[in-house]
């Protein structure tokens, strides 16, 4: 179970957080419980080591900074995934040297906490999908997905065990996914960039050397997304060392 915190001192602000992080919770069928702490001694007045998966944390808070709790908290070993949440870019620098997961500038939008819960993926690696094929319903968990391609208004999700069928549209397999590492590279086609090997100006080549397609329209725009996940994760590696 996922046990996510969001320490936020501006009630509405932390509200907002807390609902689209259960909104994408329900979306991604992940099982979770949600902790609020409206200050930083609140969050220190019922911490207890090891219990938080991930922790959304303004780092300007009444009575503290947040960049300080986090030193804290790395000091004594805490291995929680850190979202710091502001409203200036000033501390990044500060917050990639702790590992933090991801930097999100207020105020919150549905955008900006998928793509945050994203970069969270060792903690989201038991999300999965509920589709059906063949009258028999599948659950399919998103790090086994390779890519998903539409042929006669069929999606083909090609998984590392098996390829599953359904009519479920792409539009809707897209909005389920939940974004990163996931990439709607082609009109017909999704891809998960960690199963990407290489690229050509036409194909992504899988790990398995199966092609996907991208878009002529933008294709340049979409390779430059996959460059910046794939230093984004080489990044985020080096600092974890």
């Amino acid at each position: 179970m996922l046990v996510i915190g969001v320490c936020e001192d501006q009630p509405a602000e932390r509200k907002k957080i807390s609902e689209l992080i259960c909104e994408y919770g329900i979306t991604h069928h992940l099982e979770m419980e949600l902790y609020e702490y409206d200050s930083g001694y609140t969050f220190w007045e019922s911490y207890q080591p090891g219990k938080l998966s991930i922790l959304f944390l303004d780092i300007y808070l009444k009575d503290g900074n947040g960049i300080e709790i986090a030193r804290k908290l790395r000091g004594e070993g805490e291995k929680c995934d850190l979202i710091f949440l502001t409203s200036s870019p000033d501390h990044a620098i500060e917050g990639f040297e702790l590992s933090a997961r991801h930097y999100l500038i207020k105020p919150a939008t549905a955008e900006k906490i998928v793509q945050a819960l994203s970069r969270c993926e060792t903690k989201l690696n038991n999300r999965f999908l509920e589709v059906e094929s063949d009258r028999l319903t599948h659950r399919i968990y998103l790090d086994q997905i390779r890519y998903i391609e539409v042929f006669d208004k069929v999606s083909i999700i090609h998984t590392v065990q098996q390829d599953i069928k359904t009519y479920l549209a792409l539009s809707k397999l897209e909005k389920e996914l939940g974004g990163q590492p996931f990439l709607r590279c082609h009109r017909c086609a999704i891809v998960n960039m960690d199963y990407i090997k290489d690229y050509t100006a036409t194909d992504f080549i899988m790990d398995d050397l199966s092609l996907v397609a991208i878009h002529k329209k933008g294709s340049t725009e979409t390779r430059q997304i996959y460059l910046d996940y794939l230093f984004s994760q080489m990044r985020g590696k080096s600092l974890e060392q």
